[in-house]
C-alpha cells in the first residue's frame, strides 16, 4: 500500500478532495511537497510535520519563506540555513549545538556562514567539526593559514582537499606527504606543486585528470600499469597529442580515447573500427569544421559515418547522403537525428529492421502507427519494448504489446494511453503499483478506493 499511496501522491490528476486527505499522512510529506498544486494551506500542514526532506523541497520550490518555517527540529534548522534568506542567528544557534555531530553538519549545509561562526567553529574542540568548516567554507586567508598547523591530520586533509584553500597554504601544505593524494585531486593546487606529487604513487591517479601539468609529467603516467590511471590520462584533452597514440593498449582505453574533444582525427579513424563505440556524439565530431565532416563521411569505415551521423547540426546535403547509408550502425545515428523525416523513419526500419527499432522508437517524431509496427515485430529485442513504452505518442494496443518485458511493463504501467482495465490490474503487482497509481490515467472512483482502504 505504501508505493500505491506514494504513487497517487505523485499523479497529476488527483483531485483536490484527495490531496487534502493525503495532506493529512505524514509518510508522504516528501512526496506530496514535489507537487505543482499545493494551497497554502497544504504548505502549512506538510511543514508541520518537521521533514527535512519535505522542507528542503518547499524552500527550493519558493513555496515558503525561511521566517515561516517552523524549526522543530535540527535537521530543519540545517537545511533552513541553506537558505540566503535564513536568519544568520539560526547558524549562531546550530553553532553552539552540544552535538558535535550537528555543529560538523553546519558548514556544509549553510548557504553562508557570519565570520564570527567561523571564528568560532575554527575553534571548535571536535576536529571533525573544523575539518567540515575547511572542506565546505571558504576563510579569511590568515584563519586558513593558522590552521594549517592544526595538530589533526583530518583538519589538514580537509584543508588540503577546500577548492577555498589559498595557493599559498596548499603549496606549504606540500611538505606533508600524508597529504599528496588530497593535493594532487585539488584544481587549487598549483600546478607546479601538483608535478612535484608525483613521486607520490597515491598521487598519480589524481594527477592524471589534471590539465595543468607539465608534458614530461604525463609521459611518465603513461608508463604506469594501472588501468585507472591510464584511463584518465585518455580521457585527458591536456594530454600531448605523442602521448594519446601510446593509450590504445586495450578496448576500455580506446573507448575513453574517443571520448576525448583533444583527439587528433586519424587516430579516432583508427580507432573507430576496434572501439565499437556505440552511435552517440563524440566531442571531437562535434568540434570537427564542415569540411572535415565531409571527408569523415566518405570514409570507407563505418563507424566513422555512424559518428558523423551523430552530429546534429550537419549540413542538409550531407545529412541526405548518410540516410541511406547500408550500415545498421549509421542508421541507428540517423534515426535520432534532428533532420531525419518520418517518412525516412519508416524507410530505415524497412531496411534495417530490429537493430534499429531501440533507436527510432526514442525519436519523439515517431508516429503511433510506425510504434506498433515495431513493437509487433520486436520479437526478443527488449530495448525496442522499453523504448515503445516511453514514448508518448504510443498507442494503448501498442504498449500491451510490450508487457512480456519486465522494465518495459513498468513504463508503459505510468503511460496515459495504457487501458484502464491495465492500469487496475498492474496496481496489484507490487512491481508495478507505484507507477500505475500516478498515472493520470486512472479513474478517480479507483483513486477514492485506494484512498479509503488504506484509511481503514
Amino acid at each position: 500500500m505504501n508505493a500505491v499511496l506514494e504513487g497517487l501522491a505523485s499523479n497529476p490528476a488527483l483531485p483536490a478532495t484527495l490531496l487534502d486527505r493525503l495532506v493529512t499522512r505524514p509518510e508522504l510529506a516528501a512526496d506530496l511537497a514535489e507537487r505543482a498544486d499545493l494551497s497554502p494551506a497544504h504548505v502549512r500542514a506538510l511543514l508541520a510535520y518537521g521533514d527535512s526532506t519535505t522542507v528542503y523541497t518547499l524552500l527550493d520550490k519558493g513555496l515558503v519563506h525561511p521566517a515561516d518555517i517552523p524549526i522543530t527540529n535540527e535537521s530543519v534548522a540545517l537545511v533552513v540555513t541553506g537558505s540566503p534568506d535564513a536568519d544568520p542567528g539560526l547558524a549562531r544557534a546550530l553553532a553552539f549545538h552540544p552535538d558535535p555531530a550537528v555543529r560538523a553538519r553546519l558548514p556544509e549545509w549553510a548557504c553562508s556562514l557570519p565570520a564570527d561562526v567561523i571564528d568560532l567553529l575554527a575553534r571548535d574542540s571536535d576536529p571533525s567539526v573544523v575539518a567540515e568548516l575547511v572542506l565546505f567554507q571558504p576563510l579569511p586567508p590568515g584563519l586558513a593559514e593558522s590552521l594549517s598547523s592544526h595538530p589533526s591530520l583530518d583538519v589538514r586533509r580537509a584543508l588540503a582537499s577546500s577548492p577555498h584553500t589559498p595557493a599559498s597554504v596548499l603549496t606549504s601544505l606540500s611538505s606533508e606527504d600524508a597529504l599528496a593524494r588530497e593535493l594532487a585531486a585539488n584544481p587549487a593546487t598549483p600546478g607546479a606543486v601538483a608535478a612535484d606529487l608525483l613521486r607520490h604513487h597515491v598521487s598519480r591517479y589524481f594527477l592524471a585528470e589534471r590539465t595543468d601539468l607539465p608534458a614530461d609529467v604525463y609521459e611518465q603516467l603513461a608508463s604506469e600499469l594501472e588501468p585507472g590511471i591510464l584511463s584518465q590520462l585518455a580521457a585527458n584533452p591536456a594530454v600531448p597529442v605523442p602521448v594519446l597514440r601510446q593509450l590504445t593498449a586495450t578496448r576500455a582505453l580506446r573507448l575513453v580515447l574517443l571520448r576525448n574533444p583533444a583527439i587528433p582525427l586519424d587516430l579516432l579513424v583508427e580507432l573507430a573500427p576496434v572501439a565499437r563505440i556505440g552511435p552517440d556524439p563524440v566531442p571531437r565530431i562535434a568540434s570537427a569544421s564542415v569540411a572535415e565532416l565531409r571527408e569523415l563521411a566518405s570514409s570507407r569505415v563505418a563507424q566513422v559515418r555512424m559518428l558523423v551521423a551523430a552530429r546534429p547540426d550537419l549540413p542538409a546535403d550531407l545529412f541526405a547522403g548518410l540516410v541511406p547509408d547500408p550500415d545498421a550502425g549509421v542508421a541507428a545515428a540517423v534515426a535520432v537525428h534532428p533532420l531525419v523525416t518520418v517518412a525516412q523513419l519508416w524507410e530505415l526500419v524497412e531496411r534495417h529492421g530490429p537493430q534499429v527499432c531501440p533507436r527510432v522508437a526514442r525519436n519523439p517524431l515517431c508516429p503511433p502507427e510506425l510504434l506498433h509496427h515495431m513493437a509487433s515485430r520486436a520479437g526478443s529485442v527488449e530495448k525496442t519494448y522499453r523504448a515503445v513504452a516511453r514514448h508518448p505518442a504510443a498507442w494503448g494496443e501498442t504498449l500491451l504489446l510490450c508487457m512480456e518485458d519486465a522494465q518495459a511493463r513498468h513504463l508503459a504501467a505510468a503511460h496515459p494511453h495504457l487501458p484502464v482495465p491495465t492500469i487496475v490490474e498492474l496496481m496489484g503487482s507490487e512491481f508495478t503499483a507505484g507507477a500505475a497509481a500516478a498515472n493520470p490515467s486512472l479513474p478517480v472512483h479507483v483513486m477514492e478506493d485506494l484512498v479509503n482502504r488504506s484509511e481503514v
